[in-house]
């Protein structure tokens, strides 16, 4: 019977079996039974890391590293017996941070893997750059690379002087040879060998090696250095909350079948905190005298329709300005929340509208709310902090929040304060474009002067 973990390598296209070539006798595994590497998820890359690099220390983070045998070397090892098989397996070489590198051949619950280097090494640190298709692997001494497909190794050398060589032949690809298993005996048989061959033109000393590896149950493995490749994909991130928030998006939310709020007696509230000033509209400065180092506004829906209209997608699959052009009392449709894992509180919000556009925020990777202020055409954004399900009456909610939003705009430099009460029948405030917009009331209502401050 298939085991779960064979099923799946099947499912990847990975081996659940040895297939071709020899695990030498004297080979002892260090554990038996090898993980899968990470496959594809619903989980995706913050767009960042594109053209950022990764880089993690994380104990417990890994990744494969695997290599096809070399069609153009591995015949060399049928000097024994003058069978041509192939004698090299398909190679998977896992690396953990943390921890001694392993290799194996196929995976599953019976799958054994053996120490690729001595126990005293382990991986310290892990770089990934997918701009450039390059991965490194930096070892407490030492280090790996795959740069575009080609494997480097710190110590492996046309001399193997430290039981790995690089071989390099032209037109041929290059063939990356290791003892096996990896010992002392077995790194300076094979390095004096290798030292004959370079400096005494013996031509038979590294065959009449490989005959004394075969005869103690050792041997060499020949991999093709150029054909490598690094088994890597968002779930290598998942083990760990902190690597997870720093280079996943959150999990896609499927708003399918969830319930719209019902805004009898509750509404969506949010604070938006607008980091770059120039984000800012006359109608939500988010200025507060109290601390004028944050600007911070209160948003909440139903309600800011009737002057935002938020940045989301048409329903031809356009990017628009959601609610634009509706008429009022038909602009916002319905309001979707949906929760976090734990219910705890309120991951996203989708907000429907009349004419066809929807909109979800807070932005999956910035954590953004982007609207567009219909009476100036200014753009508002903001992070979005405390988003929450309020209960209560929106209107009234609505009400009161209006009237702070103009009592924290009123400027004390315009007005005539007692304490933070403002006693002038007119109200002035300063906008994000160097303006003063004064309300002055007359017998046929108010009125918005808007005053220039130039040379301000």
């Amino acid at each position: 019977m298939a085991t779960k973990a064979s099923v799946f390598a099947d499912l990847q296209g990975l081996p659940t079996s040895l297939g071709e070539g020899v695990i030498y006798d004297s080979m002892k595994p260090v554990s038996t039974g090898v993980d899968l590497p990470a496959s594809q998820t619903d989980r995706a890359f913050k767009s960042q890391w594109d053209d950022e690099r990764m880089d993690i220390d994380r104990d417990g983070f890994t990744i494969y590293l695997s290599m096809g045998f070399s069609e153009e070397f591995d015949p060399l090892l049928a000097i024994t017996d003058g069978v041509q098989k192939q004698r090299t397996p398909n190679v998977f070489i896992k690396l953990t941070i943390g921890q001694t590198p392993t290799y194996s051949f196929y995976f599953g619950d019976d799958a054994p893997s053996y120490n690729f280097m001595p126990t005293s090494v382990v991986v310290e640190r892990i770089t990934i750059n997918k701009r450039l298709n390059s991965t490194e692997i930096f070892l407490s001494d030492g280090k790996m690379s795959v740069n575009k497909g080609v494997f480097s190794f710190s110590w492996a050398n046309e001399q193997g002087t430290q039981g790995y060589a690089i071989n390099k032949v032209k037109g041929y690809n290059t063939c990356f040879m290791s003892v096996a298993p990896y010992s002392a005996e077995a790194v300076k048989l094979f390095t004096t060998a290798l030292k004959k061959q370079e400096l005494e033109g013996d031509t038979s000393a590294l065959g009449n090696a490989i005959k004394e590896l075969n005869g103690k149950g050792e041997g060499l493995y020949m991999w093709n250095a150029d054909n490598a490749s690094i088994h890597l994909s968002p779930q290598s991130f998942t083990f760990d909350e902190s690597l997870s928030k720093k280079f996943l998006l959150p999990p896609k939310v499927d708003f399918k079948g969830k319930k719209a709020l019902n805004t009898q007696d509750s509404y969506i509230r949010f604070n938006c905190v607008m980091e770059n000033a120039a984000l800012r509209t006359d109608n939500y400065t988010g200025y507060d005298p109290a601390d004028p180092s944050i600007h911070l506004t209160t948003i909440q829906f139903p309600g800011d329709e009737a002057l935002l209209a938020p940045m989301g997608t048409s329903k031809e699959g356009t990017e628009v300005a959601c609610g634009s052009d509706s008429a009022e009392g038909r602009v916002l449709k319905a309001i979707i929340p949906a929760m976090n894992v734990a219910e705890t509180a309120v991951q996203e919000v989708k907000l429907e509208f009349y004419d066809g556009s929807e909109c979800i925020f807070p932005n999956a990777e910035s954590g953004l709310f982007t609207a567009k202020d219909k009476e100036t055409g200014q753009e508002l954004q903001g992070r979005v902090e405390n988003l929450i399900i309020a209960e209560g009456s929106w209107k009234e909610a609505y009400a009161t929040e209006t009237v702070n939003r103009i009592e924290r705009n009123v400027k004390s430099t315009y007005n005539l304060m007692e304490g933070d009460k403002n006693i002038t029948s007119a109200i002035a405030w300063e906008t994000a474009n160097n303006e003063i917009k004064v309300i002055i009331p007359t017998k046929k209502g108010s009125k918005l002067i808007t005053i220039a401050l130039t040379g301000a």
